[in-house]
């Protein structure tokens, strides 16, 4: 939907969950909340009764891969078909239906195993352009000709990692077009904010994200950058581009340490990342765990490392508590012993990993899983806020914060566990800017 923004807006007559308790109004100016519960004789602007319904602090997904899912949601799905004719067809008619493709290829995947194909069926259909087919076991792809040729390859047939190595870059236009058709979908689920991971190099994507894509953000993008080794994160740190987190929809945030790095290379990212303030995401490799360990308690200082990535267990909470570190879970992940990570104090928030889902669909699961509604919406509200180090505005309805707010139609304290999952989002609001709305009210 087109954004809408407000000089000055209230919500009234709904059930507002602040930090003292359940307020009935809030309003939002210039990007921030104004007041609560002020009296109604004082409201002006534009007003919304919300009729009952329930707002919450703008969910937070603190793991969503968005330019890889947005991507796949562009590729063909060969799935359903059951021979040659039938894969020919829906290529044909997918290519003509897509002239530009994104990164000047076409790209299907989820071709049925028991479905051989060379290089001349798919040149049959395609042979303008490059194209791929991956197959549904996702471990090698299929090329026409004109793959054949940019890759300079002698054989249709190449392993899934070669091929995604070869693959060019998204281009700036692609970049563009992925974020003004798939960024509403973010906010339609409620979701304010989100972390998305970036490997390459950081100063083009950011320069595109901030300068040509940002009209067309309807979220907050936290731009959290892998580097390949220690020179390229010094070069980052020299750039200037770290910027805290004053502008409405982009912040960069930690530097992500991979376990596919040499154990020396993790350490000097580590150590550099970790002496010059940033904050590290880390998987749960035992290797990272233990420099983090050590630089921690060596030169402590107040930036929030973050753990990913891991299955808990008694003694890696008692760690992760010892060090103060956050964690971010991924749905799917095994959810056993959360409750008692939250008992031992840690902070946990939510992420999507590579396919984007519901905030309250995966609150819906936590609650299942013995967690109370308040633990479960915290890991999407103010544990992700935490872990992101913009507690201090974001994350808990408050004077002074940040004006990201989800309008639901039901309240979760309100319905049993198993009824959360079908509560539907009313409004979405980012930066006090109304970015959804379902046309419910």
């Amino acid at each position: 939907m087109e954004q809408t923004q407000y000089e000055k807006l209230s919500l009234i007559n709904g059930r507002i969950h602040t930090q003292s308790g359940i307020a009935a109004n809030i309003t939002f100016e210039h990007g921030r909340i104004a007041s609560i519960d002020d009296e109604a004789g004082n409201l002006n602007g534009k007003i919304i009764d919300l009729h009952g319904r329930t707002v919450l602090p703008g969910f937070c997904d603190t793991g969503i891969n968005f330019l890889s899912w947005a991507e796949e949601q562009e590729r063909l799905n060969l799935s359903s078909v059951h021979s040659p004719k039938e894969f020919a067809d829906a290529l044909e008619t997918y290519s003509h239906a897509n002239p530009k493709p994104l990164r000047g290829w076409y790209i299907a995947h989820g071709m049925p195993e028991n479905i051989i194909l060379s290089r001349d069926d798919i040149d049959s259909a395609v042979t303008s352009r490059p194209c791929a087919i991956i197959y549904a076991g996702n471990n090698h792809a299929v090329l026409n000709t004109p793959a054949m040729n940019e890759f300079n390859m002698p054989q249709d047939n190449v392993e899934l990692d070669e091929f995604t190595q070869h693959l060019p870059d998204l281009s700036e236009e692609d970049i563009i077009y992925l974020v003004k058709n798939y960024a509403p979908k973010i906010s339609a689920l409620g979701i304010s904010e989100i972390w998305a991971d970036f490997h390459g190099d950081a100063k083009r994507l950011w320069d595109i994200f901030f300068n040509d894509a940002y009209d067309l953000m309807t979220f907050r993008l936290r731009c959290n950058f892998g580097f390949d080794n220690v020179n390229l994160l010094n070069e980052f740190l020299s750039s200037g581009l770290r910027t805290g987190d004053g502008l409405p929809f982009c912040k960069i945030g930690g530097v992500i340490v991979r376990d596919t790095l040499d154990q020396q290379e993790q350490r000097n990212m580590i150590y550099s990342a970790h002496l010059s303030g940033c904050q590290i995401i880390s998987d749960n490799n035992k290797y990272c765990l233990n420099v983090l360990e050590r630089v921690i308690k060596k030169v402590r200082k107040n930036t929030r490392h973050v753990l990913r990535n891991f299955t808990l267990n008694s003694s890696l909470i008692d760690r992760m508590r010892l060090l103060g570190l956050g964690g971010v879970i991924l749905t799917g992940q095994g959810y056993e012993l959360l409750h008692e990570a939250f008992q031992n104090g840690l902070v946990l928030s939510g992420g999507s990993g590579d396919v984007l889902t519901s905030p309250v669909k995966n609150i819906s699961d936590l609650t299942a899983n013995g967690l109370s509604a308040a633990e479960a919406l915290s890991v999407y509200t103010w544990g992700a806020s935490w872990n992101g180090s913009s507690d201090y505005r974001r994350g808990e309805l408050a004077v002074g914060n940040d004006a990201d707010v989800v309008v639901l139609e039901k309240d979760p304290f309100l319905v049993q566990p198993e009824e959360i999952a079908g509560i539907d989002v009313t409004m979405t609001f980012c930066a006090g800017c109304a970015v959804y709305d379902s046309g419910a009210i």
